[in-house]
């Protein structure tokens, strides 16, 4: 920055999901991303890119998970039910 002085930025996205999904494989636990804020500010967009991130990394890798051979992409889609009885 200009002047030198400390800028602090909020983590971008896909950083996030990038240190969930290592801290997943080294670790061997399960992780949990919360994505907060008031109504309008992006959390359904949000959840929508992060699930997307996480997707197009299992179609990168060359196994396809613990879940029965699920992609996470059907993963997701049968839990949505769950997914909208707490509100998204």
């Amino acid at each position: 920055a200009a002047g030198g002085g400390d800028i602090q930025v909020p983590p971008h996205l896909f950083s996030v999901g990038a240190a969930a999904h290592t801290a997943m494989l080294s670790e061997t636990k399960n992780q949990s991303i919360i994505i907060s804020g008031e109504s309008g500010a992006g959390k359904t967009e949000a959840t929508k890119r992060i699930l997307a991130y996480f997707a197009n990394l299992q179609r990168g890798s060359s196994s396809e998970g613990g879940s029965g051979g699920m992609s996470i992409e059907d993963q997701v889609l049968r839990s949505n039910p769950i997914l909208e009885a707490f509100g998204n």
